[in-house]
């Protein structure tokens, strides 16, 4: 299979959605355990989630690892540690200079010695209480986890993962796209690959599908050349339903409509339960950190025909599709609050 090339595959398996939406963990359950950790994985399979969200990167040895950031103090011991102090440096990612320590600057040896922390301890101290506990996962330790949380479960299982810092890591001399090809990962149908670099998902060779993410909803012109190389996309919330003035939900844009018109799936990202990260009208009380109706709006979104969605709380999302699914005959019709 020629690398940039169109894979008449592609288009073919981009109109075979799945009958039933998805349930996709963010990082693993995150909301619950410090996140991209199998212990996190594990979780989100046992909370009912169909599929984990991974987020790659590369160690400076070509490793395929899952961490969000390339820095690491965010989200690991590493500033704890004296004998990585000498790796702290400044360098420039996507136009903007960022210090600390760096996931490509360490061999997978290195990484393994450190352990992973919750990225926000105070919105999260349930999940902060397991801090210290977990050291950072490889792409090939996911494929494993799957495999036996499949069996266990005794239904096939799946993985979202997305390509993080592309260009970076090729400024470096890391070629993400080329290692993935060279990877178990890249033969496995169950794994669904995605990203914002539409030039990196052009050379993934890969035989399960390919997702475009979009920050904001895509235009027709931007949904056109998403068919050329991808089955589907990756949408924030808001694209789906913007807010109003008062931040409350909106009128649904019509993209999931237009996207599935041209045989395209769609996925919204990231449900959350605090109030901070709802509209005003699935927010409970005052409190930014509290937990509010998650599972409300999880229900809007699987009504208005979303094929997934990606989660910090999967058992919030399953809860709202087994609602959805029980009200079947309502289902086409969006209620707003």
């Amino acid at each position: 299979m020629a690398l940039g090339l169109v894979r008449p595959a592609v288009r073919a398996r981009s109109a075979q959605r799945p009958s039933r939406p998805s349930v996709i963990a963010h990082r693993g359950a995150s909301g619950h355990r410090p996140e991209h950790t199998l212990a996190a994985y594990e979780l989100a399979f046992r909370l009912g989630a169909d599929s984990v969200e991974l987020d790659l990167l590369a160690t400076r040895d070509g490793v395929i690892v899952c961490r969000h950031d390339l820095e690491l103090s965010r989200t690991t011991d590493v500033a704890a540690r004296p004998e990585f102090a000498h790796l702290r440096r400044t360098i420039e990612i996507d136009g903007a200079e960022v210090s600390g320590w760096f996931v490509h600057d360490l061999d997978l040896d290195e990484l393994r010695e450190l352990r992973v922390r919750e990225r926000w301890p105070k919105k999260r101290p349930g999940s902060a209480s397991f801090n210290g506990r977990y050291a950072v996962a490889t792409l090939q330790e996911v494929l494993d986890l799957v495999d036996a949380e499949s069996a266990r479960a005794g239904i096939g299982l799946g993985v979202h993962a997305e390509l993080k810092s592309v260009k970076h890591l090729r400024e470096q001399g890391i070629d993400l796209t080329a290692l993935i090809g060279d990877s178990a990962a890249s033969a496995r149908p169950e794994v669904a690959w995605f990203g914002f670099e539409s030039d990196a998902l052009r050379r993934l060779d890969v035989v399960g599908p390919v997702l475009r993410l979009f920050d904001k909803a895509p235009n027709p012109i931007a949904l056109a050349r998403a068919t050329e190389y991808a089955n589907g996309i990756a949408v924030r919330r808001k694209a789906v339903f913007p807010r109003d003035a008062h931040d409350r939900t909106g009128r649904p844009s019509g993209v999931v409509e237009k996207a599935h018109r041209r045989g395209l799936s769609v996925l919204v990202w990231t449900h959350r339960a605090e109030n901070q990260h709802l509209p005003a009208d699935f927010r409970i009380g005052t409190t930014a950190h509290a937990h509010g109706d998650a599972v409300g709006e999880a229900e809007l979104f699987y009504r208005a025909g979303v094929d997934g969605l990606i989660t910090d709380f999967p058992e919030l999302a399953v809860m709202a599709r087994d609602r959805v699914e029980d009200a079947a005959p309502d289902i086409g019709s969006v209620e707003m609050r």
